[in-house]
């Protein structure tokens, strides 16, 4: 299952409009994390910084997801969306500081899933890269002490 086009398209306007703020700061704001916390419930899906809301939509599409994939859905089309908004409008040249990330959250503000992080660098780290490496470390370690 997948958003609409059309609510893809309101929720890519949501964060494009909600991420302005940071994209004409010629200082770096002390933001942390990008929160966007999608209710199935309600429809409605909310970014914030650490502060503050930044905006809010309303997306009929959410209430048709299944509630037992719901956060597997909406983290897959949400990093499909900030893809795009990357390609277009890089991410890493926000005025946040870093390491600066973008996280799915629940209703309680919970973390879900680490969408995007950027590092002091500006280098885009995505989950599927990091999927996978505590047990490649624990393997090399195994290994090195093994030896």
């Amino acid at each position: 299952m997948k958003l609409s086009e059309s609510s893809f398209q309101e929720l890519k306007e949501l964060i494009e409009n909600a991420l302005k703020a940071f994209r004409k700061s010629d200082d770096q704001s002390v933001v942390t994390d990008i929160h966007i916390q999608p209710v199935r419930e309600t429809g409605q899906v909310t970014v914030s910084d650490d502060d503050r809301d930044l905006g809010t939509a309303t997306l009929s599409d959410l209430q048709d997801i299944p509630e037992e994939n719901f956060y597997e859905v909406m983290e897959k089309e949400l990093r499909r969306l900030l893809q795009q908004i990357d390609q277009s409008q890089p991410l890493e040249q926000l005025a946040i500081w870093k390491p600066f990330s973008f996280v799915l959250v629940d209703d309680d503000m919970e973390t879900i899933s680490e969408l995007m992080l950027f590092d002091e660098d500006n280098t885009l780290l995505s989950q599927g890269l990091m999927q996978g490496l505590d047990e490649d470390l624990d393997q090399f370690l195994k290994d090195l002490l093994a030896d």
